[in-house]
Parts: structure tokens; C-alpha cells; sequence
């Protein structure tokens, strides 16, 4: 048995009406179609619906039954109809994303911020974490897409820059170190600082271009999160070396970057989806949020 909804509607205007003439009218289909579909509806049931006569339709005791399930039916199909086309206009839905614990301290809050003024009832759902479990974690959760410091080609992954930083020396705002336009790697290693720990991706990076030029970072502290790094700079316990773009200003407003210079090193901020999987119109419509925001912010 196929019912169609157009049987329905047929059906449900012809029960209230108690005429096929004005259910058609309701319908926008004409007299004929409306019985059509009634007949069609009473075959594929095996019951007579109506009891018809020159003057008037009578509903039987079959279409008493059938009333209120078929109601049900049409509101059922009419609010899958509604919804769907919010998610498809991004007016509904979620968004689960990972984001690198830089990324959503110091980036994310006024894309947060934009998005929720323009999407106010789409769910938002961010899962922050160390840069370097973004990977791993992207191949194991329903996560759509990961932002945060990750380059390179990766299997079944595809990666989007959506702004690069250079890495700074970050510390507090006094005279003598708000003068200086840069400082040089040689110029950091007579100075307390405090970097990320030999495991991280931004710390290899370092060493790496470090190492080419015979030169080596001897840190004073060596801490796994950007935050803590930041924390302790503020307290006066160093420089911390850092992309300027994970400077949270609003957070640290005693703190500010000075670029690093013999080599000039920058970190990227990516954008991470699998590939050959669609996002949904609420995550596409985060995503446009996101490449808004960071378009052509270079620190």
C-alpha cells in the first residue's frame, strides 16, 4: 500500500468540509482530481471513505478511524518539511567542531560572537584541545571539521589555511620592550623566556628552523598549553614565543608581540574537514563565519 500525501489531504479537506467541490477549492485542483484521489485512496484501503450522493458526502465510519491518524500523518510530514528546510537555510541544527585550545582562546570568540547574532537557534558545540590532538581526535568523534595549527597533507583529510601567524615574543608591556620592532633569536636567548614542550608540532617547528641556521632554544620553562604560557608572561616570568595570532588581547591586555626575526618563522591556522564528506548548511554557514572574521589577519 503506497498512500500518497496528496491522497491525505484529499481525504483530510473532504472529512471537514463534507464536500469534494470545496476540499478541491482548498487544494487548488479541480473537482475531478479531488475524486480521483479519494477513489485512488479508498482502493489502496480496501474501505469506503464517503458516502456519496448528488447532494451531499457523507464520511462512514472508516473515515471516522482514519481521520485522525491521517491528520497526524500531514502534521508529521509538514513539520519534517519545516525543519528540513531550516537545516537547509541554516536557521536550525548543530555544529560540533574541535578547535585547538589557541585558536579557541584567542580566534573563535568573536567569530563565536558574529555567529551567534546572525544563527541564534543553531546548537554550537566546541570541543577544545591541545593543537596536536586535533588529528587523532578528528578520526574518532563526529566532529564535521577541526581549526587550529595543522599543515602539511594528511590521509583522507583536506586542509584549508585560514590565516597565518609569525612567531613572536610576546611579554608585558614595558618601555624598553614596546620600542623594539623585532628581536632576533640571538637577542630572545639572553632573556628569560618560556616555550611549548619539545613534543609539540610548534615546538619541532622551531627547533627545525633553529637548527638549520646553528642556532638552539634553550627555554627557561617549557609548558604544554598556550594559555599557561600566557599566564606566566603576564606575571613577569618571561617572554613567551608564540604566533601573535594566539595573543588573546581582550585576555591579556598587559601583554603584547614582538615579532622574531634570523629566521622569521610563522604557523599556520587551518581549517581540517575529511574529505569526500558534505558539511551540513549549519556547519557551511559557521565556516563562511570563520573565513569572514580571520580573512587576511596576519600577525
Amino acid at each position: 500500500m503506497n498512500v500518497t500525501l496528496r491522497q491525505l489531504r484529499a481525504f483530510t479537506g473532504v472529512y471537514r468540509t463534507r464536500s469534494i467541490t470545496r476540499a478541491a477549492r482548498e487544494l487548488g485542483i479541480t473537482q475531478s482530481a479531488a475524486s480521483l484521489l479519494i477513489q485512488q485512496l479508498e482502493v489502496q484501503l480496501g474501505v469506503r471513505l464517503f458516502d456519496r450522493s448528488t447532494r451531499s458526502v457523507q464520511p462512514t465510519p472508516a473515515a471516522d478511524e482514519a481521520y485522525q491518524s491521517a491528520e497526524r500523518m500531514l502534521s508529521d510530514a509538514l513539520g519534517l518539511s519545516r525543519r528540513m528546510r531550516d537545516l537547509a537555510q541554516a536557521r536550525a541544527g548543530r555544529v560540533a567542531f574541535l578547535a585547538s585550545a589557541g585558536a579557541a582562546s584567542a580566534l573563535l570568540p568573536p567569530v563565536l560572537a558574529k555567529f551567534r547574532a546572525g544563527f541564534p537557534d543553531i546548537e554550537i558545540d566546541m570541543r577544545d584541545m591541545a593543537a596536536d590532538d586535533l588529528v587523532p581526535r578528528m578520526m574518532s568523534t563526529d566532529a564535521e571539521f577541526a581549526i587550529g595549527s595543522v599543515e602539511g597533507e594528511l590521509p583522507e583529510m583536506t586542509i584549508e589555511t585560514l590565516t597565518r601567524g609569525r612567531l613572536s615574543a610576546i611579554g608585558r608591556r614595558t618601555a624598553d620592550f614596546a620600542a623594539q620592532p623585532s628581536l632576533t633569536w640571538d637577542e630572545l636567548a639572553e632573556r628569560p623566556t618560556i616555550a611549548m614542550r619539545r613534543e609539540t608540532r610548534i615546538r619541532m617547528q622551531i627547533d627545525l628552523a633553529l637548527s638549520a641556521q646553528g642556532k638552539r632554544l634553550t627555554p627557561t620553562h617549557e609548558v604544554a598549553l598556550i594559555n599557561t604560557a600566557l599566564a606566566m608572561t603576564a606575571q613577569g616570568l618571561g617572554l613567551a614565543i608564540l604566533p601573535a595570532t594566539m595573543l588573546p588581547a581582550d585576555q591579556f591586555p598587559t601583554l603584547i608581540a614582538r615579532p622574531l626575526v634570523r629566521p622569521a618563522i610563522t604557523r599556520p591556522v587551518s581549517l581540517l574537514q575529511r574529505q569526500g564528506r558534505s558539511l551540513s548548511p549549519a556547519a557551511q554557514a559557521f565556516v563562511a563565519t570563520v573565513r569572514t572574521v580571520l580573512a587576511g589577519r596576519v600577525s
